[in-house]
């Protein structure tokens, strides 16, 4: 198995991959680090550790000869082909940052000759807020000056360029593209590695309504951490860009805060593949960079929980109508899992969400609707099996 990781600077790609890795190990009994028979069965290669092996960094990144970025960049590229070639691992995993983003511009130009050489099995496009992302590149900036300064709404940009550019390679190598945050627990990206069989399920639960209710939320955390026990489960809530939005509307002043309290991200039961780094929170962001960015978040938003549902093979909602009032945002989903997305939809939807003379919005023959979350999971458990044998 080789896997190809693309994502933007400011992403915490080189944890969540030694998270995956770890894991891998664990599992296979497998001694961590640089032991010999340990990197036989997985090995990890990183394109910026070749690249910045003959070039300095900064130069590169700063530099007006966009030509010799591309030939320093295609270099390293089969630098670490041949590295791959002598170590001939098992399993790969292949990480790289793509685009590079820097005085407005992005580079390099690349063709697709070194991506078919590799020959990945699957990509998977790393993303985190946009927030964090930013506030990662100006805390490594702090640290080692590179000149990187970015607006969020570049970041923005930078994160919505690598996915475009993780699904040209994709759809010309002929494999699949999962677009998936970094705070998904390291297990979803172990199964969707290593266990491929496995149900892939859009959760989808309350979210706006219940973000200042404790026990609503507690209540819907252990819904998803029992789907993410069982399933590949691709979770909006993993990255959280509507704290952005709560701190707006609790700060006053040129500055923007969020504090990690205002975020809603996966159950702390849970082990994420990447953690805020402490020092992280709070992030502070001039109010006309988050108010610049404020009128693209809800299509943002959206465009991620669809493209969640794209990559799944089933929906699982969550009480839609909690507190006997729908959800607009999971109705939104349902929908569009199941008239345009075409997908599987399993509802849990208890009786005390029933109300005198409602009547369900799901139609029976396009969804399973449960009163009993320990039955919504075995149906799901049940189409699980049914794909894996029509898929052979």
């Amino acid at each position: 198995m080789r896997a190809l990781f693309i994502g933007p600077t400011g992403v915490n790609m080189r944890q969540a991959v030694s998270s995956i890795a770890d894991l891998f190990y664990a599992r296979r009994g497998l001694p961590q680090g640089e032991d010999k028979e340990a990197r036989r069965a997985l090995s990890t290669y990183f394109l910026e550790d070749f690249l910045r092996a003959k070039v300095d960094w900064v130069a590169f990144l700063s530099s007006d000869d966009y030509k010799w970025q591309e030939e320093e960049w295609r270099s390293a590229f089969s630098r670490m082909l041949r590295r791959i070639s002598d170590e001939a691992p098992q399993n790969a995993i292949v990480g790289m940052n793509l685009p590079f983003f820097n005085r407005g511009r992005f580079f390099p130009a690349f063709d697709l000759a070194p991506f078919r050489e590799l020959k990945p099995d699957v990509v998977v496009t790393l993303f985190e807020e946009e927030h964090v992302m930013w506030r990662r590149v100006q805390m490594r900036e702090e640290r080692r000056r590179t000149g990187a300064e970015f607006r969020l709404k570049d970041i923005l940009a930078w994160r919505n360029t690598s996915i475009l550019l993780a699904d040209i390679i994709a759809r010309e190598l002929g494999v699949d593209n999962y677009v998936v945050a970094v705070k998904h627990p390291v297990e979803t990206f172990y199964r969707l590695l290593f266990e491929p069989h496995r149900l892939r399920v859009y959760l989808s639960f309350p979210i706006t309504g219940v973000r200042e209710d404790r026990a609503a939320r507690e209540e819907i955390d252990r819904f998803r951490g029992a789907m993410h026990a069982r399933f590949i489960a691709f979770d909006p809530l993993t990255v959280d860009e509507r704290a952005l939005r709560v701190a707006l509307s609790k700060s006053s002043g040129d500055v923007v805060e969020i504090r990690a309290e205002d975020v809603w991200n996966i159950p702390p039961s849970l082990s994420p593949a990447s953690k805020d780094e402490e020092g992280l929170y709070p992030v502070r962001i001039p109010r006309d960079q988050a108010e610049e960015v404020l009128r693209d978040l809800d299509n943002v938003i959206r465009y991620k929980d669809y493209r969640f549902i794209q990559q799944s093979d089933a929906v699982a909602a969550y009480r839609p109508f909690r507190g006997k009032s729908l959800s607009r945002g999971m109705f939104a989903e349902i929908n569009y899992a199941i008239n345009t997305a075409h997908k599987r939809v399993f509802v849990y939807w208890p009786k005390e969400d029933w109300g005198p003379g409602m009547e369900s919005p799901f139609d029976p023959s396009l969804g399973v609707v449960e009163g009993d979350l320990a039955k919504l999971i075995r149906d799901l458990e049940a189409y699980e099996e049914e794909l894996r044998a029509s898929r052979g």
